[in-house]
């Protein structure tokens, strides 16, 4: 069997779906503070545990009709549908690193060039998916995920510099320039107008996309990140229509009783608060797998204007 082989590019999606349902877990269980490891899975309704056979990624939810096997309560599309992305993903990019021809039947062969970059490129997007997650139900990009990411993107330049093009100068000169011109930025809005701008935990996001794409990239991400943003928050209004991001476990309101809701035409646009970290993500992962097609664009759009 070859390397580009359906049977193959097949295994390759049950592994990224496989990774798809530990980024659900990472999701639902670090802003709670909980172990991503211990106990297993189990319903958050009635907290019976997932049987092995009920826990393979996709199949498993088709197979339960989309509800708990125990309490029958309706289990979120949002699983699959992750599961789903993460297994596209890693065929994508493994078809990017390996391309579509016939590759040597020796693994040994391809670990400098698909292999080592296949896994370290795997951990960077797993974490971004999971970040977008947990900054779309918590409006928070935790530390512990963000900083580690930036770390580990100067690190796996020095590993695959010559597959990505990205050399440490350049993964540092991402990283200061990603973290450093969104924080300058911010801190001046803040100082001007006395609102918080950007949230603190997207520098630190930008921190880890320079270090791994490359001050290249950063551009595209901003630019795209803010579009994509803003469209979604023009079509989704109502689930963005919120005037302070929800309270974090253990957090105490300080309002006495809910607040009437608003119908989602009622509130003013320029008031919805839209998480900017997902969009941030996906502009991240849409130049890790496009960069080459979207610099031709966008320099052929350029160098076209007469």
């Amino acid at each position: 069997m070859t390397f580009a082989e359906p049977a193959f590019l097949a295994l390759v999606f049950a592994l990224g779906a496989s990774l798809g349902s530990f980024v659900n877990v990472v999701a639902w269980r670090v802003p709670l503070g909980r172990s991503i490891s211990r106990p297993g899975s189990a319903c958050p309704s009635c907290g019976a545990p997932v049987r092995w056979r009920d826990n393979i990624p996709v199949i498993g939810w088709l197979f339960l009709g989309g509800r708990c096997r125990d309490c029958r309560v309706p289990i979120s599309f949002r699983y699959p549908l992750v599961e789903l992305a993460a297994g596209v993903l890693a065929v994508a990019i493994w078809l990017g690193l390996s391309g579509p021809v016939v590759m040597p039947a020796r693994i040994e062969q391809l670990l400098p060039n698909v292999v080592i970059p296949f896994v370290l490129q795997m951990a960077f997007v797993m974490t971004l998916l999971a970040l977008l997650l947990i900054d779309l139900d918590w409006f928070l990009l935790p530390d512990k995920m963000t900083l580690p990411l930036a770390l580990l993107g100067l690190a796996a330049s020095l590993a695959i510099w010559r597959t990505t093009g990205v050399t440490l100068e350049k993964a540092a000169l991402g990283a200061l320039v990603g973290g450093g011109a969104p924080l300058v930025m911010g801190l001046v809005y803040g100082m001007l107008t006395g609102r918080v701008g950007l949230g603190g935990g997207d520098w630190k996001l930008l921190l880890g996309i320079g270090a791994w794409l490359g001050l290249g990239s950063l551009p595209f991400v901003f630019f795209a990140g803010a579009v994509q943003g803003l469209v979604a928050a023009a079509l989704f209004r109502r689930d963005f229509a919120l005037v302070e991001p929800p309270p974090l476990p253990g957090e105490a309101s300080e309002e006495v009783g809910p607040a009437p809701a608003a119908p989602p035409s009622a509130v003013p646009f320029r008031r919805l608060h839209v998480p900017f970290g997902p969009f941030l993500a996906l502009a991240a992962i849409e130049w890790l797998l496009f960069s080459k097609e979207l610099t031709r664009l966008f320099g052929h759009v350029f160098t076209g204007i007469r």
